[in-house]
């Protein structure tokens, strides 16, 4: 696998992606994604296109912001496969939800992205992630690579 790929879907995917989840930054953060996304899974168990998804995330990113919460986000990888313009990448995600008061919680969950290269940039086309339950979500996470640790993807 070329890691020249990899670390390319790090700067137009996952760095970003950390960055405008952080920020609450609604725009910044669609345009990491196809205008023909397939988002499926998450809380709500549901199936979204771009525009249901683009809605959602508006609203959710607003509510957040006028509540004076924060979030933030984290990935480590399991699984990335990329070859010419298209990738397949799994891993478990780290969430970190923090209210104005201070109180935190930290969530786990599951991710599975299908990325394509288009115009010279990486974008998500297909997003599929699970916030089930398990006692060992931690623990993999801990075990899984970091996002820019590409050298443990190398063929």
């Amino acid at each position: 696998m070329d890691i020249d790929l990899v670390q390319q879907l790090n700067d137009d995917v996952w760095h970003p992606f950390r960055r405008a989840y952080g920020e609450l930054d609604a725009p910044g953060f669609l345009s990491l994604y196809s205008p023909d996304l397939i988002r499926a899974g998450g809380p709500a168990k549901e199936v979204l296109g771009y525009a249901e998804f683009a809605a959602q995330t508006e609203s959710w990113f607003a509510d957040l912001a006028d509540r004076g919460s924060a979030v933030s986000i984290s990935f480590r990888f399991v699984e990335r496969i990329v070859a010419g313009d298209v990738a397949s990448e799994r891993g478990v995600f780290e969430l970190v939800a923090t209210r104005a008061d201070g109180d935190g919680r930290t969530f786990y969950g599951r991710f599975h992205t299908y990325s394509r290269r288009t115009d010279g940039r990486w974008r998500i086309c297909v997003d599929y992630d699970t916030n089930e339950r398990s006692e060992t979500l931690e623990e993999e996470f801990q075990a899984a690579a970091a996002v820019d640790d590409v050298d443990a993807f190398k063929a």
